[in-house]
């Protein structure tokens, strides 16, 4: 019998399915699978906008869709959940804003009920994400939309650094004298590519034909992320292309899942290449300059500290969900004559925020989502943006933390798939055995 290795995302004729929908259930999660696509989609295109209606009606359409799915179609799909501990935490996430709020532990009710929203739809996106994989051939169907998305973005983005004057969409005044796709940050722009790379660089290298076709993408996504020359973003970039190389080729030797080697190292020698040729393509220049930088963490540094003293002054409350500006400003080490909106490190924000509590609650899941990327090398993404985490702030965005919950959610389906195959191959083992005896 054919087995998969745990990193195999299958071809149309070897994909494993697991116990799959009803004829009636069907359409219902294609329509909510659609409908969280065009909710992720809506929120990463209008993510320049600075008022307030875009993220609204992101979280409205998130919450509606997942109302609807829990009315229509919950009591008949819960066995398609991945059931672990660790979605529990994420439903957990918004619950903490509303406790703070209860027990009069924030400095802002207000901020920190808009805070406990945007957590809901995010965990509403984890949800619809997991209800709408219900196989391998399903997940690979959605990794592929969210890559040619991507890859859509990525050439807007090269389009525009060279073309818009700062103008979004070559019609929207941003405010600043670059402008990457949608996004006004390069950071954020950056972060976004590094959950998209490695899923096109993967497929390059599973995909037989279709393979130069995901191989492009990658390269596009990849130059890109150069152009944009976000520092952390083209290191990262980097090295999610190298490491999902290496972690392809130690597997290759391991595994029996139809690709010939040959094809594999072609294809390892040619997406570095096409990458690197992209990137020179675009220009190198701008992001070799901002690393001659000559003190890199300036004012990053100050805004760490800052949070790490909140946090030692209410290790266990906080001081409310989405309360670090108004708070800060107590703690600041160094005046600076600019509105300190983020710490740049997610982590000190959440410990300062929400206390050490809040900080697990939105750390382990993801801690768990890196380590099963680990073993299906598309999602290492994930762990790419938790350590850009750690110098800007991704999760604030959903048109970043959106898709972060996504890939999330896709790591731990294909685990409960990966769980489901042992346990049908054990089965079948058992049964060939009690025949022959």
């Amino acid at each position: 019998m054919k087995t998969l290795t745990s990193a195999t995302i299958p071809s149309r004729a070897t994909g494993f399915r697991g116990p799959g929908r009803s004829p009636a259930e069907r359409p219902l999660v294609v329509v909510t699978g659609v409908l969280l696509f065009v909710f992720l989609f809506f929120t990463t295109c209008t993510v320049f906008v600075n008022e307030a209606w875009p993220l609204q009606v992101f979280q409205i359409g998130i919450y509606g869709a997942v109302a609807a799915y829990l009315l229509l179609g919950m009591q008949q799909a819960r066995e398609q959940l991945a059931d672990s501990v660790v979605q529990w935490l994420v439903y957990l996430t918004p619950v903490w804003g509303i406790i703070q709020i209860e027990l009069h532990t924030t400095s802002s009710s207000s901020e920190t009920r808009q805070q406990a929203l945007k957590w809901g739809a995010l965990a509403g996106v984890f949800f619809l994400t997991q209800v709408v994989a219900t196989s391998r051939s399903a997940l690979r169907l959605m990794l592929n939309c969210f890559v040619w998305f991507a890859t859509a973005l990525a050439i807007l983005c090269i389009a525009q650094i060279f073309t818009s004057q700062g103008l979004v969409l070559w019609l929207f005044p941003s405010g600043y004298p670059d402008v990457y796709a949608t996004f006004q940050s390069s950071n954020n722009y950056a972060q976004f590519a590094e959950l998209a790379l490695p899923i096109a660089i993967y497929r390059a290298l599973r995909e037989g034909w279709r393979a130069w076709g995901f191989a492009l993408a990658g390269s596009v996504i990849y130059a890109s992320t150069i152009a944009s020359a976000s520092r952390a973003g083209s290191f990262l970039c980097t090295l999610e292309l190298l490491a999902v190389l290496v972690l392809v080729l130690m597997r290759k030797g391991r595994s029996r899942d139809g690709y010939s080697m040959q094809a594999t190292l072609v294809y390892l020698a040619v997406i570095p290449i096409l990458a690197c040729a992209f990137a020179a393509v675009v220009g190198w220049g701008h992001v070799i300059e901002r690393f001659h930088d000559s003190n890199p963490y300036n004012v990053r540094r100050e805004y760490l500290v800052s949070a790490i003293n909140m946090a030692k002054h209410r290790p266990w409350t906080g001081f409310g969900l989405g309360t670090f500006p108004e708070v800060y400003q107590k703690f600041a080490i160094k005046d600076f004559p600019f509105y300190a909106n983020h710490a740049h490190n997610d982590w000190a924000e959440f410990a300062a925020d929400g206390g050490i509590p809040f900080l697990l609650l939105v750390l382990l899941p993801f801690l768990r989502g890196a380590v099963i990327a680990i073993k299906h090398p598309w999602g290492i993404g994930l762990i790419a943006v938790l350590l850009h985490a750690c110098v800007d702030y991704p999760f604030p965005r959903p048109a970043v933390s959106g898709w972060m919950y996504f890939i999330l959610a896709l790591l731990l389906m294909s685990y409960t798939f990966d769980r489901q195959q042992r346990e049908r191959l054990a089965a079948s083992e058992e049964t060939r055995r009690l025949h022959a005896v």
